[in-house]
C-alpha cells in the first residue's frame, strides 16, 4: 500500500512539475541560450558567439546607467513608502474617529492599476497644465511651468515620487497588521514601568516588527526591478536614459533594436541580481538570523 501511494503521489505531482517546467525552466533555458548568441532578427544573424556579449555589456556605458538608475528608482521609493506607510500604520492604529474609513482611504493609491497611476502623474506633470506646475508656481516656488519629465535632473524624482505614491499602502497595510499582532499587555506592562512613548516604539514596537519590515522592504524592492507598467509610460527610460532601469533596456534591445542576444544577456544579469534579492527575502521569511 506504501508504494502503490507514493506511486500515486508521484503521479499526481508530474504534471504540474511539467507545467511548471514548461512555463518557467524552458523559458530561462533559451534566455541563457540566446544570450550566447548575436541572434538579431533585424540582420537575421544567430550564430554562437560564447561570452562576447557578456564582454561587450560589462564595458557598455549605458548598462552601468541602467543599473545605477535600477538601484536608485528600486531603493528610493522604498524608503520613502516605507517612512510614509509606517507613520500611517502609527496613526491607523490609534482609537481615532473614522478608522476604517481612513484606513480604507490609505489602500486606494495601491488598487488603482499602475497604468492609471502612470497616466495621472503624467498629466500632473504635464508643462502646460499640470496641477503640479500650478501649484507651485501659485506659491511662488517656480516663476515658469517646468517640463518636469522632459529634464535628466527632475524626471528621476518625477518617477520615484509616483512609485512612492502608489507604494505607500502596501507598507500600511503590512506595518498596521504586525503593530496589530504585537501584545497589548507587553505595551501596558512597559507603561506601567515609566516606560515612554519613545521608548516603547525603540524597545518593543520596532524589535516586533523587525521580520515584517524586512520581508515587505526586500519584496517591494523585488517587484520595483521588474515594474514596468510605471516607468514606461511616463518616460521611457529618458530624456537622455535618466531614467533607464533594467526593464527598460531589456524592453528597447529585444522590441525596438530587435537584439535578442544582447537583451538576452542584460537579462541573465538581470536575474542574478534579482536571485541575491531573493535569497535575503528567504532568510527573512524563515526567520534565520545572522551567525553571533
Amino acid at each position: 500500500m506504501i508504494k502503490r501511494d507514493r506511486i500515486f503521489v508521484i503521479a499526481t505531482i508530474l504534471p504540474a512539475l511539467a507545467v511548471i517546467g514548461f512555463i518557467i525552466l524552458y523559458p530561462l533555458a533559451r534566455s541563457l541560450s540566446y544570450s550566447l548568441t548575436n541572434y538579431n532578427l533585424i540582420h537575421r544573424t544567430n550564430s554562437f558567439v560564447g561570452l562576447q556579449n557578456f564582454t561587450l555589456l560589462f564595458t557598455d556605458p549605458t548598462f552601468y546607467r541602467a543599473l545605477e538608475n535600477t538601484l536608485l528608482i528600486c531603493i528610493a521609493p522604498v524608503v520613502g513608502a516605507f517612512l510614509i506607510g509606517f507613520a500611517q500604520a502609527l496613526v491607523l492604529d490609534q482609537a481615532i474617529v473614522a478608522r476604517n474609513f481612513f484606513r480604507g482611504l490609505a489602500l486606494v493609491p495601491w488598487v488603482i492599476p499602475q497604468i492609471v497611476v502612470a497616466f495621472l502623474f503624467n498629466f500632473m506633470y504635464n508643462p502646460s497644465v499640470g496641477v503640479v506646475n500650478v501649484i507651485l508656481k501659485d506659491l511662488g516656488l517656480i516663476h515658469r511651468y517646468v517640463p518636469w519629465l522632459a529634464h535628466p535632473g527632475s524626471a528621476p524624482v518625477a518617477v520615484i515620487l509616483a512609485y512612492i505614491w502608489n507604494e505607500t499602502p502596501f507598507f500600511m497595510l503590512m506595518l498596521l497588521a504586525g503593530l496589530q499582532s504585537i501584545p497589548g499587555d507587553i505595551v501596558e506592562a512597559a507603561v506601567v514601568d515609566g516606560a515612554s512613548g519613545l521608548g516603547v516604539f525603540r524597545y518593543i514596537t520596532v524589535p516586533g516588527l523587525r521580520r515584517i519590515i524586512a520581508i515587505s522592504t526586500i519584496l517591494m524592492v523585488i517587484w520595483n526591478f521588474n515594474n514596468f507598467t510605471i516607468i514606461w509610460p511616463m518616460t521611457q527610460g529618458g530624456p537622455i536614459n535618466a531614467t533607464l532601469t533594467f526593464v527598460v533596456y531589456v524592453y528597447r534591445n529585444a522590441f525596438q533594436n530587435f537584439n535578442i542576444g544582447y537583451a538576452a544577456t542584460v537579462g541573465v544579469v538581470w536575474l542574478v541580481l534579482l536571485l541575491i534579492l531573493t535569497f535575503f527575502y528567504m532568510r527573512a521569511v524563515s526567520g534565520d538570523e545572522e551567525p553571533a
